[in-house]
């Protein structure tokens, strides 16, 4: 097994971005697209759309982001100065890593391995588990997670960490796919240290995992008063821009530590 020092190593993450990027052009060289500017990557890209998900689609061609990482980009850029912020992003995707890393003055990646040390260097990585973060009070000027909370064993304890690490009017920005008009639900929980589905097995795609990563919870209309009830005031961002390749409304929170 190729060791994550190598596998998850900078100038292997490079390459990996050049040879999607690469692959992207080839797979979409026929498909119509419209041509706008991409908050992510930051350049004049094609955005070309490759399947029925608001959410997922369209795609952009440089650097491959979906119109929630454009949609959280656009708002955390909004939120603060990231040129002099201190930024931990939870389990970035491959553009997001890039464009965090060389616009913020410290950013910190992280992903979890059970059964590596708490903070253990993955690489360009470090290995932290929300719930249980080895970083000092007050750490971060902003927290970034995307599409991670639904996955997560323990939500609440994911976000009493974070309103730990958050300086004073630090910000968590993350997006989640929730659904309206229903309340959040448990789908599957660690019980006495076994999973317990409640619900039938869903997965979604997971770029550090063939397999996918499973869903422990759908959240719904109380998202934000979950939020509240563990240390930070929450508000809802509504994006909607064509020509950031966000055709169609995102929603992207933003948890405040007050």
């Amino acid at each position: 097994m190729i060791p994550f020092a190598l596998r998850w190593s900078r100038p292997a993450l490079w390459l990996q971005a050049h040879i999607q990027r690469r692959r992207r052009a080839r797979r979409f060289r026929t498909h119509d697209g419209i041509n706008g500017h991409c908050p992510v990557c930051d350049r004049t890209v094609r955005f070309v759309d490759w399947q029925d998900n608001a959410r997922e689609s369209p795609l952009c061609l440089r650097c491959g982001s979906v119109p929630r990482q454009r949609a959280l980009q656009h708002v955390l850029a909004a939120s603060l100065d990231l040129a002099n912020a201190r930024v931990h992003e939870s389990s970035p995707s491959l553009c997001t890593f890039q464009a965090l890393r060389a616009r913020c003055r410290s950013y910190v990646a992280s992903y979890f391995v059970p059964g590596r040390s708490p903070g253990a260097r993955l690489g360009a990585f470090c290995n932290v588990d929300l719930g249980a973060q080895p970083f000092p009070d007050a750490a971060f000027d902003a927290v970034v997670t995307q599409d991670v909370f639904e996955h997560l064993p323990d939500p609440r304890g994911a976000l009493r960490e974070i309103a730990r690490t958050l300086r004073p009017g630090g910000v968590h920005v993350f997006t989640v796919p929730r659904t309206l008009g229903v309340a959040t639900r448990v789908r599957a929980e660690l019980r006495d240290g076994a999973l317990h589905h409640r619900l039938p097995p869903e997965h979604h795609r997971d770029p550090s995992d063939p397999r996918g990563s499973l869903v422990m919870t759908d959240f719904g209309d109380d998202l934000e008063a979950i939020v509240q009830s563990n240390g930070l005031r929450c508000r809802v961002e509504r994006v909607l821009q064509a020509k950031a390749g966000i055709p169609r409304m995102v929603e992207v929170f933003v948890a405040t530590k007050g």
